[in-house]
């Protein structure tokens, strides 16, 4: 895909769609989010039966509300995204946007764009094409130029020999033995430390507590938290962010083997803290948990970021993620970022009290299986709160994406962009 403003429409073309927010002749009205949402998730079909329109699609944005045209943009470019890599005869599209009054800032929202189809071409690799290692080698060529970048990965031996104990317990029994991938950017004169740590779980079975059929489809996608923040981190880096920036992605495969982890076992976590797991398919919280309390050990941050597909968010209308912080202002950044791209958000209750329904019976603390209805994306917040130290939970949020939303059939790393902005803002 690629994209750019132009300033000026070619001549007697019949490939421009036009975008307006007041009604006009041959003119598609968009007023609010879910207009532009609606006509995302149609946009395929709608140049599919237009004879005129093939791989090259202008959009003539100039009559479009000023305030809607970053929303129109980075929603109708996910209605737009493929993944062609496996493909043989393959199609690009060239996309470009028309708004004389708005060129001047273009450039911001298509950085965005790029960013995100980055994410997106990641997260939709199948599991036989990326697994662990073959992603924590991707990453450390990607970043190898980068003078001003450390790559540091850690393999299973180191894994088991540092006592991750909850990341070789999901990863350590499969044929592709698990990974961690450290980015460290540090530039001169920072004051502050960001540490993001993304979920990386190369395609999830459910292990012994095993998914269905249905259920299995899309887990290769299972890794979008890992995704999001590795191209976040790329973003933030070749951007030149001010702030240092650490990103910490696990990568595993949570499949069965005669060996792999059962409903039950008890296992100790890095922090010290047994760990009951009464639901092996609630894996993404375990393998984040050691990756948050490797953090607070070894780096002192200012602010803790973690994203990941824990308990699909998604159930509700349109949503792009929940999450959960007990920090006002973060959450303020949060409704603004969201806002200025049109993602819809839900706010997980700060009732931190409830964390004593993470107890269990048989260890300190249990992965599921909770006392407390209708509440598996507050369970789960809590849950990792445990793995985070008292000193740092203020400053910590937790990001709850979505793996499929409405707009395409694949994924398209909701959420992306609200975060960047977030990091931006801190």
């Amino acid at each position: 895909m690629n994209i750019k403003f132009i300033t000026k429409l070619p001549y007697n073309s019949n490939n421009i769609i036009k975008i307006c927010s007041v009604k006009s002749a041959n003119c598609i009205v968009v007023n609010n989010y879910l207009d532009i949402i609606k006509l995302s998730a149609n946009i395929e079909t709608i140049i599919k039966y237009n004879p005129n329109i093939d791989t090259n699609i202008i959009f003539d944005i100039s009559k479009l509300s000023t305030r809607l045209i970053d929303v129109f943009i980075y929603r109708i470019t996910q209605g737009l995204y493929s993944f062609n890599k496996y493909i043989t005869k393959k199609t690009i599209k060239n996309i470009q946007f028309f708004s004389r009054k708005y060129n001047k800032n273009g450039q911001n929202i298509i950085n965005i764009v790029e960013s995100a189809n980055f994410a997106r071409n990641l997260i939709n690799e199948p599991s036989n094409k990326m697994i662990p290692n073959t992603f924590a080698n991707y990453i450390k060529t990607l970043f190898k130029s980068k003078s001003n970048v450390n790559v540091k990965i850690l393999n299973s031996y180191d894994i088991s020999r540092l006592k991750l104990n909850l990341i070789n317990a999901i990863g350590g029994y499969s044929k592709n033995k698990p990974n961690m991938v450290i980015l460290d950017y540090k530039p001169k004169n920072y004051k502050k430390t960001i540490c993001i740590a993304g979920k990386g779980v190369m395609i999830d079975t459910g292990g012994y507590s095993i998914k269905n059929v249905k259920g299995m489809n899309n887990m290769h996608m299972d890794k979008e938290g890992a995704c999001i923040s590795v191209s976040l981190f790329n973003n933030l880096v070749s951007n030149k962010n001010k702030n240092r920036i650490i990103c910490l992605c696990p990568l595993v495969e949570n499949i069965i083997s005669n060996e792999s982890l059962k409903p039950r076992d008890v296992v100790t976590a890095y922090n010290g803290l047994s760990v009951e797991i009464a639901n092996v398919d609630a894996e993404g919280r375990l393998i984040l948990a050691d990756t948050l309390s490797y953090i607070c050990k070894n780096y002192k941050p200012n602010y803790i970021i973690d994203i990941a597909t824990l308990t699909g968010s998604g159930k509700y209308c349109h949503t792009s993620f929940s999450y959960f912080t007990t920090n006002e202002r973060l959450a303020k950044y949060v409704v603004s970022s969201a806002r200025e791209l049109g993602e819809n958000i839900l706010r997980i209750p700060k009732w931190v009290e409830y964390i004593e329904y993470i107890k269990s019976d048989i260890a300190d603390v249990k992965n599921s299986n909770y006392n407390c209805d209708k509440s598996e994306d507050l369970m789960a917040s809590l849950f990792l709160m445990n793995f985070i130290e008292k000193k740092y939970r203020n400053n910590w949020i937790h990001f709850d994406i979505r793996m499929i939303g409405p707009i395409n059939s694949l994924n398209v790393a909701e959420g992306y962009g609200s975060i960047l902005k977030i990091i931006n803002k801190i």
